[in-house]
């Protein structure tokens, strides 16, 4: 009776191992999938229509819509060979997906995020991937990420175009002239509203016109409508 119990005890055994044995192939065999798939995302350069059905419309985006995202949040668009963070499993499980309803290979990756993520293995912010769906049309296929917030935005407002660095310029202006006393404006008159204030306004202005042109062209400030989709990454 023993011995019976331990032949069953045996062959059960043996088959929990045969389980765990076919369950580790078969997630070698995904993991093998991913490391693939990986691979053509990070060599992918240049544009290739993908023909996929049943898309989601909500995550269909055309060029004009990309560039506004990446003016307004100072961001790239950029082919995904340019891309140095990782990508995380569920992005790949999204591609598997679309794969699914592919009539080819997906090709013409794009990768949607901050110029740093495309100079080095820093952590991902903000990354979004996308595939080429249509002349000048992306699918979003997964964002991770922290996300894109106001304070982004805020941030990269003055350095969207010319024209948003000056109006920024000129509010620093106003605001400096305003907020200094008339001690400092070469005036002990009790009115605070006077000339000298016209006259702060006059040299904050030249100040900060100064200090920016000078610091803008020492470090070789690019405006984001003109880097969105430049892909001098270094």
């Amino acid at each position: 009776m023993i011995r019976a119990n331990d032949d069953q005890l045996r062959e059960l055994l043996l088959g929990q191992q045969q389980l765990m044995e076919e369950v580790c192939g078969i997630l070698e065999t995904e993991q093998k999938k991913d490391d693939v798939l990986s691979a053509v995302v990070r060599s992918s350069r240049g544009e290739h229509v993908n023909r996929i059905a049943r898309l989601d419309p909500e995550r269909v985006f055309s060029d004009a819509a990309i560039e506004r995202i990446c003016v307004n949040y100072r961001l790239r668009f950029l082919d995904a060979a340019h891309f140095k963070g990782s990508f995380p499993p569920r992005a790949l499980y999204e591609l598997r997906r679309l794969e699914l309803r592919a009539q080819a290979p997906l090709k013409g990756f794009k990768i949607l995020a901050p110029g740093a993520c495309f100079r080095s293995r820093r952590p991902s912010i903000d990354p979004l991937l996308f595939i080429v769906v249509g002349p000048q049309h992306y699918y979003l296929v997964h964002k991770w990420g922290p996300g894109l917030t106001l304070f982004r935005a805020a941030l990269a407002w003055p350095i969207r175009s010319l024209w948003h660095l000056t109006i920024a310029v000129a509010i620093a202006a106003v605001g400096l002239s305003v907020f200094l006393p008339n001690q400092a404006v070469g005036s002990l008159a009790t009115d605070w509203w006077g000339g000298q204030r016209f006259l702060a306004l006059l040299w904050s202005a030249m100040v900060l016109a100064s200090v920016t042109a000078f610091g803008w062209l020492t470090f070789r400030g690019q405006f984001s409508k003109d880097v969105w989709k430049d892909n001098r990454v270094g």
